[in-house]
């Protein structure tokens, strides 16, 4: 374990690790609230729910109605986990 995190320290360090996404561009704002959008319909729980998502500057606006509030805590989880969200702004209500 310590191998582990010595190596992936100096990986880190060297800028190796790091090499790849700093090439990628920064994708659009539609192209964003475009993945976001995917990955809520990939949930069955969310997918009916047919949520609105839009993105400015990187910040990713959620909106729609909601039957619980754990449909509102996993529209968050799932948007902060896609590449290129700096920020979710969840607005889903009752």
């Amino acid at each position: 374990m310590i191998k582990h995190v010595i190596l992936l320290s100096a990986l880190l360090l060297s800028g190796v690790a790091g090499s790849a996404f700093a090439d990628a561009p920064a994708p659009s704002d539609e192209e964003l609230a475009v993945s976001v959008k995917q990955a809520l319909d990939a949930d069955a729980d969310l997918k009916p729910l047919n949520l609105t998502v839009v993105s400015q500057k990187s910040e990713v606006t959620i909106q729609g109605k909601m039957t619980d509030d754990q449909q509102m805590f996993k529209a968050g989880q799932i948007a902060e986990k896609v590449p290129g969200v700096k920020f979710v702004i969840n607005k889903m209500e009752p």
